[in-house]
């Protein structure tokens, strides 16, 4: 029995994918009651009361502003000052602390699961310099649904789940036995000939077990994580059939979230 293997023939994720996507990203949409997750964010305050915001000017404390009571503000840094605690709301502005305001901490934990809550997105999966969009179009509970763009014009599905802090996707090719074809066109590295890849090729579109895996975890940011792609290695016989598929060795990506 032949052990075919898209990593030991060397195929990288461009092999399988076309380039799609410019890589770029914006903070990702990850709500907070009233304010949005940003980058270097550490906490909120929520205004329990009507109060003064703050300017520093020089070494002296000026008011530059009355906030209603229910708004709710994101907090970068902390500043002790003549015995009082300032927090940093960005743009210069400092709410005192007091009575008047409620500091809230955002802790690690709370990232998680704001983040696992907001999985419904785009995103560009990188491995090296390639690149590639996909997108989890429907979240129901710890269930997911999207698209995977293959090619220039083809588009795979993928489900997976939520499971703690990790993203598990199965991306299947169900019959499409054109996209198959490509995906194994690495088996000319074992001197397959090619009708017989395109024999395989139908196949694997006949069987509905074809498909990629890739897994992430949603730890640290909402917007860019470690994960692996793994591509199924596939047992062939001496006649050139399929008698095995399993997931091959795992590719390091990156996944970044692009909304």
């Amino acid at each position: 029995m032949k052990h075919a293997s898209q990593m030991a023939a060397a195929i990288c994720l461009a092999a399988a994918i076309a380039l799609g996507g410019n890589g770029q990203t914006v903070d990702a949409a990850v709500q907070w009651g009233q304010v949005q997750w940003k980058q270097g964010m550490i906490g909120k305050v929520v205004i329990l009361r009507d109060t003064p915001l703050y300017r520093l000017n020089g070494a002296a404390w000026q008011t530059a502003m009355t906030v209603k009571q229910g708004r709710e503000y994101r907090v970068y840094s902390q500043k002790r000052a003549g015995g009082a605690v300032y927090y940093s709301l960005g743009g210069g502005l400092y709410a005192k602390q007091g009575d008047a305001i409620q500091y809230v901490p955002f802790t690690k934990d709370e990232l998680l699961a704001l983040v696992a809550r907001s999985l419904k997105g785009q995103y560009i999966l990188q491995a090296g310099n390639e690149s590639v969009p996909f997108v989890i179009e429907r979240q129901k509970g710890n269930r997911l649904f999207g698209w995977y763009l293959y090619g220039q014009n083809m588009s795979l599905p993928l489900e997976g789940r939520i499971d703690g802090a990790t993203v598990t996707l199965s991306i299947f090719f169900n019959d499409n036995a054109e996209a198959i074809a490509d995906s194994i066109s690495y088996l000319k590295a074992y001197n397959v000939p090619k009708e017989e890849i395109e024999k395989i090729a139908e196949q694997l579109a006949n069987s509905g077990d074809y498909a990629m895996q890739l897994q992430f975890s949603i730890t640290n940011s909402p917007e860019q994580f470690a994960g692996q792609f793994r591509f199924l290695d596939l047992y062939l016989n001496d006649r050139y059939d399929v008698v095995k598929m399993t997931l091959g060795q795992p590719m390091d990506v990156t996944v970044k979230k692009n909304d």
